[in-house]
């Protein structure tokens, strides 16, 4: 039943990932306006706060664990091995990763005495990205792509002359080491939902024991719940498997819980879905309402609060989303596709134009980066994105790990 339900292609989250994506392009590109409602932002370090900036990297996340029984299920489907299938995530992780640190880096910018500047560098970068992921790569042509990230990994010197490192994964790196901990555990689960359900507790317990809870509740030093020190043997061991305090985890395989409840609840009535969905909406609330007694909703810090209200955005988009193609009635979102089924070449296409336009000099009038203008402006920078992924998508250039 799994492999016969998971082979069928869901277009309700083809169609939460490009929203997210959309989104995400869109938030990340209000840095050059001046002034916009502070509901739109993130919150500053150690605010309670939820902006709508703060939602929709988890929401991507979770969307990454709903794709997670489909693509390995889709896998066995076609008759890949369990090996062949350890293999593809084990590549799929590594890609992620070595992208989002090579990404990071060049938020620093480069030295001057480095052998090119920070646009050129990225510029080359994404190329490299391309050679060697793009879907209808060549063998010779990704060797090159290789060589030449192997090349750009040796120049690079950021302005303090330091090189190359791991300063933090980026996006796409905590989305990697996210995704390896949920389809290693899909992998060894498959679609039991009671052991999916006992990973998804236990990273919740992680996360209650090593989150620092709000300020003057706790008496202790490090601030964490029990009066646990900050260096501990759990957190050293969640450490170790680059799971911190398991937020990004947990956020993911919430979205691996929901696809395997969503497929044995496959032959019920629409109403009793909605109900369902509803009752698990009201359910995270709860808990967002109840964690947040002890802490505060904090994305910088991976709070509970803020991974369960998350959590039931996600739950709700996916349901309306959900309802509205069992419905017939989803047609006039389908100018989003290119952002969900080119969803890494999307998220790319901002480090691209943004890179040409320093080099030729292209700069938003100040008028269009003040206000309602402003806003209105990045809105159309992440549809232009959105058409540029589907433009590349048609002449064969769309990133595939």
């Amino acid at each position: 039943m799994e492999q016969q339900y998971f082979s069928r292609r869901n277009h309700a989250i083809d169609l939460l990932r490009a929203m997210v994506m959309v989104l995400m392009v869109f938030v990340n590109d209000l840095w050059r306006i001046s002034s916009y409602p502070r509901w739109m932002g993130h919150a500053a370090v150690g605010e309670d706060f939820l902006g709508l900036s703060d939602i929709v990297f988890p929401c991507f996340l979770f969307v990454v664990g709903m794709s997670i029984p489909y693509a390995l299920e889709g896998r066995y489907a076609k008759g890949k091995g369990t090996m062949s299938t350890l293999r593809h995530i084990l590549t799929r992780s590594l890609a992620l990763i070595v992208m989002g640190v090579f990404l990071v880096n060049t938020e620093s910018g480069m030295s001057p005495d480095a052998l090119m500047p920070n646009t050129v560098y990225k510029l080359f970068l994404l190329v490299a990205f391309f050679l060697i992921w793009n879907y209808k790569s060549y063998k010779v042509l990704q060797v090159a792509g290789v060589a030449l990230l192997l090349f750009l990994a040796l120049i690079f010197k950021d302005p303090a002359d330091g090189y190359l490192s791991a300063r933090w994964w980026g996006i796409l790196g905590l989305i990697g080491w996210s995704y390896l901990f949920c389809a290693l555990t899909y992998l060894f689960t498959r679609a039991r939902l009671k052991y999916i359900v006992g990973v998804w507790v236990a990273l919740l317990l992680v996360n209650i024991l090593l989150t620092p809870l709000r300020e003057g509740i706790s008496t202790s030093e490090s601030g964490l719940l029990f009066g646990l020190p900050k260096l501990n043997f759990l957190s050293d061991f969640t450490e170790a498997l680059h799971v911190g305090n398991g937020h990004t985890q947990l956020l993911t395989m919430g979205g691996v819980m929901l696809s395997v409840i969503s497929m044995k609840m496959d032959r019920m009535k629409l109403s009793t879905k909605a109900l369902a969905a509803l009752g698990a909406i009201v359910v995270l609330l709860s808990g967002t309402w109840l964690t947040r007694q002890l802490w505060i909703i904090d994305k910088i810090s991976g709070t509970l609060p803020w991974v369960l209200v998350s959590s039931a955005i996600a739950v709700g988009m996916y349901a309306i989303l959900s309802w509205l193609v069992s419905i017939r009635r989803a047609g006039w979102l389908s100018f989003l596709k290119p952002a969900g089924t080119a969803t890494l070449t999307c998220y790319l296409m901002p480090h691209l134009l943004y890179s040409f336009m320093t080099i030729f000099g292209f700069s938003t009038p100040a008028w269009m980066n003040e206000g309602i203008v402003g806003i209105i402006s990045c809105i159309c920078f992440s549809l232009l994105c959105l058409f540029l992924t589907w433009l590349l998508g048609k002449i064969g250039l769309k990133l595939k790990i």
